[in-house]
């Protein structure tokens, strides 16, 4: 990663241990003294959002600068090679650990082959459960794509223009059946998602970065501005659970602190302030981070039975450095087999 962004790794990395923590929170709920951190954890989901709208910034750049003057196939490619590359290796560990190691049977083939191409946008359908965001981001990866093609003299009007048609159909369907809605069965519910806004609202901060806008340029307000969006977001979306099932609410209120997040994390490239090393190493192995931690972690509930680890000190020092363990073996699997895959084939 670039110096210049720096800061935006930084976020990465931030955004993978919210959600890394957030699927913590059954594990540490077993040690009272832990516990206690147990009603944070619970809003560690929102590290998604972050992640779709740092993902608008990057891809809508990418395809900035790709498709004008190479066409939409090269960054199609690049795009689905990153998100295939990183997650078919994943794939394949979880499926030799179940047959020759847990001694389990394999889903059923549909599963399998459904899962292998991310064709499934629900958690629940998944072989590997964090892999639907990963299905969402094809389809986002399909929007931006066609908005550049398609909009090469206005662009900003085709992505407010999409967004438009996102928040009036979602806000419709809520307005008109909101039962439908809260039980995800409002037609179109993936393909027009409203998970999408946060996409392309990244998209729309890639822009006005690009052209220097003077949000970036260091001023006092603007850090304080987006704190207040993220405190705010996130109030907004503890007030009920419906604001993490429902896209559209989601979007108005965790994707705006993760809108508010990474504007915050752009405005910090313009100082001379640098991020923690670490933390930007957790950002560069963010993705696989996202990918081996669920995994992970059931490893790990296996292992504590296996081991007899059930008394509360020993509870406590493992399920304290499960987290740390999780990170470093994530950081590992970046450098030996994320990496040099990505760089043998992109």
């Amino acid at each position: 990663m670039k110096n210049e962004l720096r800061w935006l790794q930084a976020l990465r990395g931030i955004a993978a241990l919210m959600v890394l923590f957030f699927h913590m929170r059954p594990h540490w709920e077993l040690v009272p003294s832990l516990s206690v951190f147990a009603p944070a954890m619970q809003w560690g989901f929102s590290g998604v959002d972050i992640f779709f709208t740092l993902s608008g910034f990057v891809v809508y750049r990418s395809a900035q600068r790709t498709i004008p003057d190479r066409g939409i196939v090269p960054f199609a490619k690049k795009r689905l090679l990153r998100i295939y590359l990183g997650y078919w290796p994943v794939l394949v560990l979880i499926a030799l650990t179940t047959v020759y190691v847990y001694d389990e049977s394999l889903p059923e083939l549909r599963k399998i082959i459904f899962s292998a191409l991310l064709l499934y946008p629900n958690i629940w359908d998944n072989w590997l459960p964090p892999a639907w965001s990963l299905t969402m981001e094809i389809y986002f990866y399909l929007w931006v794509a066609l908005i550049v093609l398609a909009a090469r003299r206005h662009p900003l009007k085709a992505l407010w223009s999409v967004i438009a048609v996102l928040v009036a159909w979602n806000v419709g369907w809520l307005i008109m059946d909101p039962p439908l809605v809260y039980n995800g069965q409002q037609p179109l519910r993936y393909g027009l998602t409203g998970l999408g806004i946060e996409f392309l609202a990244g998209a729309l901060v890639a822009r006005s970065y690009d052209r220097k806008h003077w949000i970036f340029s260091g001023t006092k307000w603007t850090p304080l501005v987006c704190v207040t969006l993220m405190i705010a977001g996130v109030c907004l979306g503890m007030t009920s659970p419906y604001f993490d099932r429902v896209e559209i609410m989601r979007a108005a209120s965790f994707g705006l602190m993760g809108l508010g997040a990474l504007v915050l994390a752009l405005t910090m490239e313009q100082t001379p302030w640098a991020p923690p090393a670490w933390l930007v190493a957790v950002g560069d192995a963010s993705y696989s981070l996202y990918l081996l931690h669920t995994f992970l972690l059931d490893a790990s509930s296996k292992a504590r039975v296996c081991w007899g680890i059930s008394e509360p000190p020993t509870l406590r020092i493992f399920l304290l450095g499960l987290p740390v363990a999780i990170v470093l073996i994530s950081m590992l699997w970046y450098r030996w087999v994320e990496k040099p895959i990505m760089r043998a084939a992109i």
